[in-house]
């Protein structure tokens, strides 16, 4: 189940695309094959509530559906609201992907809208999880763990030229450089030996050190993959040169950030906070290094042999293949279809 999704500078939109891209590959028809647009955005959001409301009327009864989760625009949440009313009438049965969960992203206290969102996820027979750190918070929240599924690393899905990461001092920050998103990014001057090439909307040069940062201009989300330069991929959503400061930074012990997918699939080693989610991940698969704080970049680089690095780098090529391929959503639905059929009363 999909809706016209805008292409951006960034990877947010990005994400629900190649899903969708991945689903239909693997045998899904979208719901809303025929999207009608005006340029009039409430006469569009309004087409979109009809035609999805006429599209779950008429379809075929015992059908499986996928979607991205969450909906958050107003014709995809009464849309979905349809859904879960006639889901047991046409006996749907249902799998999410979660993108984000907002009420830990957002550092959400409101036990209300945390119900709501448990209760939106509980509806579906197959949920595909970001980790199984995810999993395990899910399963403290209330549902049940035999209808998660790990993904464990977001798909990137492109045409992948690039050679990689070369064995240096560099490290890329691709995304949203606005100061407020990216707060860190003003203490970089404290860090010794190490440099930042940026890449993405929102750049100020008034709010960086120059000396240590390089910015090489904002580019689309399906071909950044082939113009990003540099030995590695930083992923840090912090606001502090320490890790998990804020609540975005706090969010990386349970999500896997899109741009982790992005250095992967375009063949960067990547850096990533000791206790993100994905830190396991990295490590095990020998496709990076994970630090405390970003004081301890340069001390980390300094012990990495060239040798070392290039194998780094063999590991990174093959999961990144992986990744660009759509491998990990695929074997996540193939899960997904398992766990309905072994359910189906």
């Amino acid at each position: 189940m999909d809706f016209s999704i805008p292409i951006d500078q960034t990877a947010g939109a990005k994400a629900k695309i190649d899903s969708d891209t991945i689903f239909k590959a693997s045998g899904y028809k979208s719901l809303f094959s025929h999207h009608i647009q005006t340029n009039k955005v409430y006469i569009n959001k309004i087409l979109n509530i009809i035609l999805g409301i006429i599209s779950l009327t008429f379809i075929k009864k015992g059908s499986v559906i996928t979607t991205n989760y969450p909906p958050n625009l107003i014709d995809k949440k009464i849309v979905w609201s349809y859904l879960y009313k006639i889901k047991r009438i046409k006996k749907i049965k249902l799998i999410i992907l979660i993108h984000d969960l907002d009420f830990i992203r957002n550092n959400d206290n409101d036990s209300n809208q945390e119900k709501k969102y448990i209760e939106q996820l509980d509806v579906a027979d197959a949920i595909i999880v970001h980790n199984t750190k995810m999993i395990d918070l899910l399963v403290e929240k209330g549902l049940s763990k035999d209808k998660l599924i790990d993904l464990k690393i977001f798909d990137y899905l492109a045409d992948i030229r690039s050679s990689g990461g070369s064995y240096g001092n560099k490290f890329i920050v691709a995304g949203n450089l606005d100061i407020q998103k990216s707060q860190y990014l003003s203490k970089i001057s404290k860090i010794d030996g190490v440099y930042f090439n940026l890449y993405g909307p929102g750049y100020n040069q008034n709010d960086y050190d120059n000396d240590k940062s390089k910015y090489y201009g904002s580019f689309p989300s399906e071909s950044i993959p082939n113009v990003i330069q540099g030995s590695y991929g930083l992923v840090w959503d912090s606001e502090d040169l320490q890790g998990g400061v804020g609540p975005y930074g706090d969010y990386q012990r349970y999500n896997n950030p899109h741009k982790t997918s992005l250095y992967l699939a375009a063949g960067f080693p990547v850096v990533v906070w000791k206790k993100a989610a994905l830190a396991p991940f990295i490590v095990e698969n020998n496709l990076g290094f994970v630090v405390d704080n970003l004081y301890e970049l340069h001390s980390k680089i300094e012990k990495l042999s060239e040798n070392e690095y290039n194998r780094m780098k063999l590991n990174v090529k093959e999961i990144g293949q992986k990744i660009y391929s759509g491998y990990f959503l695929n074997e996540a639905l193939k899960k997904a279809e398992t766990v309905i059929e072994e359910n189906k009363l």
